[in-house]
């Protein structure tokens, strides 16, 4: 009985190593072809098939940090930006531990969505005023956090200091300043 108990979990052992031939990446499929773009400030990562989107979101990203006009300090740090298709959520986001920036490209089904700007390129001009936040806010307390703790203790440091209302509020304002019809133009918003 001990030897068949054995065989069986060697067989569902050896059947999951089968199965996984690579890492899974933020919920995509095994047989996701990555590709990517390295600009001075982001690597875009993106599935095969996105080129012109990525593209895209490199332009946008380079063009806004060379014609910032209300920038938050002067330090620059590359970021990677990963085009994720495969969620059916709307939303996007700028991590740390490890820093980057997932930019969840499906619009949103809303038909009334107010904006004109097309979905990523909106996304992306508010998702890198928080790359330019989190590149800014290292220093006193939280350049200490950072040292000493590493990403996920910046993180902490910052959190804690800056409030969540500061962080999405100039992100909004930067897509007013540098999306042709950004959220703060329009009267539903």
């Amino acid at each position: 009985m001990l030897r068949i108990g054995f065989l069986f979990l060697a067989i569902f052992f050896f059947s999951c190593l089968i199965e996984t031939e690579a890492q899974q990446f933020g919920g995509n499929p095994f047989s996701t072809r990555w590709k990517q773009i390295n600009s001075d400030t982001a690597r875009i990562i993106f599935p095969d098939g996105l080129d012109s989107l990525a593209s895209s979101v490199a332009d946008i990203v380079r063009g806004i940090s060379r014609r910032d006009r209300l920038k938050l300090g002067n330090k620059w740090n590359k970021i990677d930006i990963i085009l994720q298709n495969q969620p059916v959520t709307t939303n996007g986001y700028v991590s740390l531990g490890p820093f980057r920036s997932e930019l969840y490209i499906t619009p949103s089904a809303d038909n009334f969505d107010p904006s004109s700007l097309s979905w990523p390129s909106q996304l992306t001009v508010h998702e890198y005023r928080h790359v330019q936040q989190f590149n800014n806010f290292n220093n006193g307390l939280s350049g200490v956090m950072k040292k000493l703790f590493g990403q996920e203790g910046y993180a902490l440091a910052i959190n804690a200091a800056v409030p969540n209302w500061f962080f999405e509020g100039d992100a909004v304002y930067n897509e007013t300043l540098f999306a042709p019809h950004g959220r703060g133009t329009l009267p539903f918003f």
